[in-house]
Formats: structure tokens, C-alpha cells, sequence
């Protein structure tokens, strides 16, 4: 009989330092890996980039590590010692697309390393991981440790990146930090990946572990996939090897190593269980158990044995036959999900039935937990929060605005649905811009503070806002005059619009509500502001420059026509007396000029053909 126990250890897939990273990101397509708190691309010895993320991160803060002779990627890492609910990198490619399957990884540095002591009186660093919208995995790690781990999970894009996030686990818990991040392609006929796509899950791998062989490890390139199998070698059994190729038929589509068939342990008993413990909150996991039939003395019926789980029997169609099955040197998988009735742990039981001549085997397993996929925040919310990000300077806050739950910016509200955003908390954020028009957008609404900050321009149209009660704008460098539609708001309580830069005339209906108390409505601290129910207003800017407008046409008209009144007279009056002197004797004309009146007239300053009009006027 064989017994192993499995704990934390299980959990995370611990792996020896200083080799664990030896691979890094390859060229090929969908790969990425990232060197967190690095300040150069490299490429390692098997010709494999890697990448910093100074520009995938802009907060947080980069620390080497003390003990730098173990890897690259280990001397350094990012810590986000700031107050966000948590820090997000945004991992894209070109094979990163809605639907697509990915492994995600993280690398968490050795606890010894970390150059600060954990606040919990345990000796336990602690923080979460969460990616997209789904809370992830609480990292626990002790001070001094000297292991490295590192946390896999499988999941299906929701779009065109995937947010890896990272969070104190309490307000005044320990800064999270992390030294690498590295996104793998899944394919989508994996048993794993379509048990996600039936199930609507994610998976956090919790161990792949090869059996029967002395302490070492198989990744990529030999696991295409890049999937970490860590050797575990047992007590009280027996190791079988062979170096004849496997024949991977009957396990094609799950792209196994062949390596990990090519090798198993073999109960000294009629049976061995395996104990898995430190589950955590998971009631729901999947399993699946790797075997195949290198010992050249075995035949159909040699090695027959049934699998429980908790006492449950898992093998209900038939036993394993795996020599029946498949034959020998030949791999062949046995999955199974199981649902935990209580506690935090399963005891997996291999028993041989009677009839078996040989003992249970195993050559690999696989374990999953498997967590629910919660829907992103409503596009709407999504497009408008980034575009209030834009607006007001705040792109340093990444990931789903909302979501998980505990988790969201912590300058918005979310409604416990998740159907809408009930509150906008930036009082003194040091935000710059103008007010986002894109807030009428948010209709659920209630409060809205943006006091103490350096915003400018008019206040929008914030019709749609309903619901909302209070709006705080106060100490800003707002301008222009104060919108008559925020009376028409039912359900406002609050209004307060003091020291800016407004003008113009209150409007009205907003001091009647303020005088009916059903308004508290603040304003002071804006010189140019008339309160028309107190003084008199002077007309605004706009208001003097239309009046005058309108009286220099009226002046203009009024000249005009006076100009053209009496261009017209003299006209009528010339020409009448033009047809009264040439109805003269010329020779009286002739007389006069004769004898000189004309200009004995011109030199009285008065000319004889200005008297018409003059006694006109008259």
C-alpha cells in the first residue's frame, strides 16, 4: 500500500528556483511572458524573448532582488505599494480574441527575497490575483521561504486582452508583487478547454504531477503547451521506466508529453491513495489520472482496478483495463469531475479487484478547480469610465471599473448587480480636464462628487441623471453659466456649486426649490453669479452686446432714412424750380447776368438757387 499526501504545495506548483524560468516566452504564435520589473528585452539561451513591463505598467514600483544569481526574471520584480484597489496588466497578442483559450501564468518570487516583512502576525505575505472580472487565487507565501511559486489557470478571453490583476486582500493588507506573467495559447479540443466551454468555467491548476521519477520537471518545448509537470517520487512502491516510444493515439487531443507515460509508480499493496488537502473554498474539481502499460509481462485482466473518490466510486462504467483499452506502451486518460460534499479536501483510492493479479499504477495526474466565469461590467459602463479615465487624467486605473466585487475602482460605486454605477467619489483627485458629457450616460446615478480637483469649461448636459440627489462641483475653475435643467432634476438634495468661475444669472426655479428647503444649494465664491431674487441683475455680456447691437441698427435706420427724405425733397424741389425759371424770357435772364446780380448775389453768400429749398424748410 501507497499513501501520498499533498498540501499547499500541490496548490501552486512549486518548482526548484533556479531553473524554472529557463525557457521564457517563445516566438511562437500567442506566446508572451513578461519580465515584471525589468527595464530591457533580452533573449535568453534557448532564443527565447522576453519583454520588461515598464511599458505595460506604469504603477507600482521596481525592485531587485536580493539574491540575483538565480534567473533574470527572478532578480527582479514590481510591487504595488499604492492605495488602488488593484494594479492590472492588460496581456494582448495577435491570438488573443474573444472565445480564444489561454494559460495564464504567474511568477511569485521566494519569500526570502522580499525586501519587507509581511503585516500579518503569522509571518505570511498575502494578497489576491484576479483576472478579468473573477477573483483568482489568494497568494500566501511565508517570510523566508525559499521556494518559488507559480500559479497556472486556464480561461477564454473575453475580448482582446486579458486582465491580470493584482490586490491587497485586505485595505491595510500586504502590497502584492509578482516577478513574471506569461500567456499561453490552449486549444480548444482539449478535454480541459471543452469542459470550460460546457461548463462555462475557468480552471485554477492546482498540479500537474509526474509519477515514478526523481526530482526534475517537463515543460516546453517538450510539452508544447508549456504546461509545468513536476516529478514526485513515492514511498512504499516500486518505479517502472522504459525508453520504447509511447503511442499517443488514444491521447492526441490533450498534446501530452510523451514522457510522463514512460514512466510510473506501482503500489506495493492491493491499493494506495492519494490525499489532497488545503483545497480552499473550491467544492467543485476536476481530475484526470495518466497511465500506460510498460511492463512487457502484463495482458488483458492482469491489472484491473476501480478509483474512489471521498468513497465515491469514479470508474462506474468499468474498471481500468488499461492493457484492454489501448494495449501496451500505449497512454490512456481517465477524467472524472468531483463535487465535494464538505471539507477541503479528497482522498483518491486506487483498489485492484479481486480477480487482478497486479497492483493499482499510476503514471501522471492533473488537478483543476473549477470557478465560475462572471460576466464582465455592461459595455456601456465600460465605454463610459474609459472615456471619464481620458477625460479626467485617470488611465492609471486598469481592469474592469465594477468588477470583482470588492474590487472595483475605488472612486466608483457599483450596484450590487452590476447593472450600473450608483456613484462617482473623486473629491480632491487632483483630476484635470472638463466634466465628461459621457456622464449623462451613467443614469443610475445618485451622487456625484468631483470638488477639489482642477476641472474647467461648462458644466454638460446631465439630463439623463434622474436619479440623481447630489452633485458636488464645488472648488473647481468651472466657467459659463449655471444650466437651468438641473431644477428640473426631481430627485437632487444637494447642489453645490461654490468657488468656481460662473456667471450669469441664477437661474430662478433653482433658489425657489433652494427657499422651499427642498434644495440645499451652495453658490457663493463666484463673483460674476446674480442672484435675481436678492439684487438687481445687469444684463450679462451677451445680453449688452445684443441691445447694443439692436440700437446702432436702429440709429442706422433712422439716419438713413432721414438722409434719404431729404435727398428726395431737394430733388423735387430743384427740379420744380428749374421748370419755373426756364419758363423765363431768356433775354430777362440775359438782363440779369447783365447787369451783374448774379453776382452781387453770389457775394451776399446766399445763392439764388438755394432759396427754393430754404423757404421749403420753412
Amino acid at each position: 500500500m501507497a499513501s501520498i499526501s499533498f498540501s499547499a504545495l500541490f496548490l501552486s506548483i512549486i518548482l526548484q528556483m533556479a531553473l524554472l524560468w529557463s525557457i521564457g516566452s517563445s516566438l511562437r504564435t500567442g506566446f508572451t511572458s513578461i519580465d515584471c520589473g525589468s527595464d530591457f528585452d533580452y533573449t535568453d539561451g534557448d532564443g527565447i524573448q522576453w519583454v520588461p513591463d515598464n511599458n505595460l505598467m506604469s504603477e507600482g514600483t521596481s525592485v531587485v532582488l536580493p539574491d540575483t544569481s538565480i534567473d533574470l526574471v527572478l532578480s527582479t520584480m514590481r510591487l504595488f505599494n499604492g492605495s488602488q484597489s488593484k494594479y492590472c496588466y492588460s496581456l494582448s497578442n495577435s491570438a488573443v480574441t474573444a472565445g480564444a483559450f489561454f494559460l495564464v501564468r504567474a511568477a511569485i518570487p521566494p519569500g526570502k527575497n522580499i525586501p519587507y516583512t509581511p503585516k500579518n502576525p503569522d509571518g505570511y505575505f498575502r494578497f489576491e490575483m484576479i483576472i478579468d472580472g473573477d477573483r483568482w487565487q489568494e497568494v500566501r507565501i511565508a517570510s523566508g521561504d525559499d521556494q518559488l511559486y507559480a500559479y497556472d489557470a486556464y480561461v477564454r478571453a473575453k475580448g482582446s486582452k486579458i486582465d491580470v490583476c493584482f490586490a491587497r486582500s485586505t485595505p491595510d493588507g500586504d502590497a502584492p508583487f509578482v516577478s513574471g506573467l506569461t500567456l499561453r495559447p490552449l486549444p480548444d479540443t482539449l478535454t480541459s478547454t471543452v469542459l470550460m466551454n460546457e461548463k462555462n468555467c475557468f480552471l485554477v491548476c492546482l498540479g500537474h504531477i509526474n509519477y515514478g521519477v526523481p526530482l526534475s520537471w517537463i515543460r516546453f518545448p517538450n510539452d508544447t503547451l508549456d504546461r509545468y509537470w513536476i516529478s514526485d517520487e513515492v514511498q512504499d512502491a516500486y518505479l517502472i521506466s522504459t525508453q520504447k516510444a509511447i503511442n499517443m493515439t488514444a491521447d492526441s487531443l490533450d498534446q501530452l508529453p510523451e514522457e510522463i507515460f514512460q514512466t510510473s509508480w506501482i503500489s506495493l499493496g492491493e491499493y494506495f491513495t492519494l490525499n489532497l488537502s488545503t483545497l480552499g473554498n473550491d467544492n467543485v474539481h476536476h481530475v484526470v489520472f495518466h497511465f500506460s502499460e510498460i511492463d512487457s509481462s502484463v495482458d488483458t485482466g492482469f491489472r484491473v482496478f476501480s478509483i474512489f473518490a471521498n468513497g465515491v466510486l469514479l470508474t462506474t462504467e468499468e474498471p481500468i483495463d488499461v492493457f484492454a483499452r489501448v494495449g501496451a506502451n500505449a497512454a490512456y486518460s481517465f477524467g472524472k469531475t468531483v463535487t465535494l460534499d464538505a471539507g477541503s479536501s479528497i482522498v483518491f483510492n486506487f483498489t485492484s479487484l479481486h480477480e487482478s493479479t497486479l497492483d493499482p499504477f499510476l503514471a501522471a495526474a492533473e488537478l483543476f478547480a473549477l470557478r465560475e466565469i462572471g460576466a464582465l461590467s455592461p459595455p456601456l459602463i465600460i465605454t463610459t469610465v474609459e472615456a471619464i479615465k481620458t477625460t479626467l487624467g485617470l488611465s492609471r486605473y486598469t481592469g474592469d471599473p465594477c468588477l470583482p466585487v470588492g474590487y472595483g475602482y475605488d472612486w466608483l460605486h457599483c450596484s450590487t448587480n452590476n447593472t450600473g454605477i450608483t456613484a462617482i467619489s473623486l473629491s480632491n483627485y487632483e483630476a484635470n480636464g472638463t466634466i465628461p458629457a459621457e456622464l449623462n450616460n451613467l443614469t443610475t446615478l445618485t451622487e456625484v462628487y468631483m470638488n477639489g480637483n482642477n476641472l474647467k469649461g461648462e458644466i454638460p448636459n446631465l439630463s439623463a441623471l434622474e436619479l440623481l440627489e447630489i452633485l458636488d462641483l464645488s472648488n473647481n475653475s468651472l466657467n459659463g453659466s449655471i444650466p437651468s435643467y438641473l431644477a428640473t432634476l426631481k430627485n437632487i438634495k444637494v447642489l453645490n456649486l461654490q468657488n468656481n468661475n460662473l456667471s450669469g444669472t441664477i437661474p430662478t426655479s433653482l433658489l425657489q426649490r433652494r427657499q422651499a428647503s427642498s434644495l440645499s444649494f451652495e453658490f457663493s465664491g463666484n463673483p460674476h453669479l446674480c442672484d435675481p431674487m436678492s439684487t438687481q441683475c445687469a444684463p450679462s455680456t451677451e445680453t449688452r452686446q445684443s441691445q447694443k447691437s439692436r440700437t446702432t441698427i436702429i440709429v442706422g435706420i433712422s439716419v438713413a432714412g432721414i438722409l434719404l427724405l431729404g435727398v428726395a425733397v431737394g430733388f423735387v424741389t430743384y427740379f420744380s424750380h428749374k421748370k419755373k425759371k426756364s419758363s423765363l424770357h431768356n433775354g430777362a435772364i440775359h438782363k440779369g447776368l447783365s447787369e451783374g446780380k448774379f453776382a452781387e448775389s453770389k457775394s451776399s453768400g446766399i445763392s439764388t438757387d438755394s432759396m427754393p429749398f430754404h423757404k421749403t424748410l420753412e
